[in-house]
C-alpha cells in the first residue's frame, strides 16, 4: 500500500516543484564617439626650431573629463579610404599626435629629424575616436 501512495506522490512532487534559475544579465554599453574633419595643405604651419610642419584641430569635444579619463585615437588618410593610426611613419615623414583640452596637435617631420619635412600637398582626411571610459 506504501508503494501505491509512494508513486503519485513522487510524480506530484515533479510535476508541481519548479527550480527557476534566473540570470539577469546588465550589459552596460559605453559608446565611442568619432569625428571627421579635413586637413588643407594650407593649415600646416612650419615650426623651424623642431623642423617640424604641424597643425592644430579645434576640439571642443575634448573638455577635462576626456581628458583627464578617455582614450583619444587619431587616424588620418590621404585618399579618404584607407586610414592609418597615428603615430606612424608615411613616405618618409613621420607623422605624431598630441592632444590637449579643446584641441589636437598632428606634428609631420623627416624620419631622421633632419630637414623639415614636405607636408602633405592634398587635403587629408583626419578621423578622431573618442573612447569613453570610466575612471578607476
Amino acid at each position: 500500500m506504501k508503494s501505491f501512495l509512494f508513486l503519485p506522490l513522487l510524480v506530484l512532487g515533479v510535476l508541481f516543484s519548479s527550480c527557476r534559475k534566473e540570470e539577469i544579465i546588465q550589459q552596460v554599453v559605453v559608446p565611442n564617439r568619432t569625428i571627421t574633419t579635413t586637413v588643407n595643405p594650407s593649415d600646416w604651419k612650419l615650426d623651424t626650431d623642431k623642423n617640424t610642419y604641424y597643425v592644430t584641430i579645434s576640439m571642443p569635444e575634448i573638455d577635462g573629463r576626456v581628458y583627464n579619463t578617455n582614450g583619444v585615437l587619431v587616424y588620418i588618410s590621404f585618399d579618404g579610404i584607407v586610414y592609418e593610426a597615428i603615430p606612424d611613419v608615411l613616405f618618409g615623414s613621420t607623422f605624431e599626435v598630441t592632444h590637449s583640452i579643446g584641441s589636437i596637435s598632428i606634428d609631420s617631420q623627416n624620419a631622421d629629424g633632419s630637414l623639415p619635412a614636405n607636408h602633405p600637398t592634398a587635403a587629408i582626411t583626419v578621423k578622431i575616436v573618442l573612447v569613453d571610459s570610466d575612471p578607476v
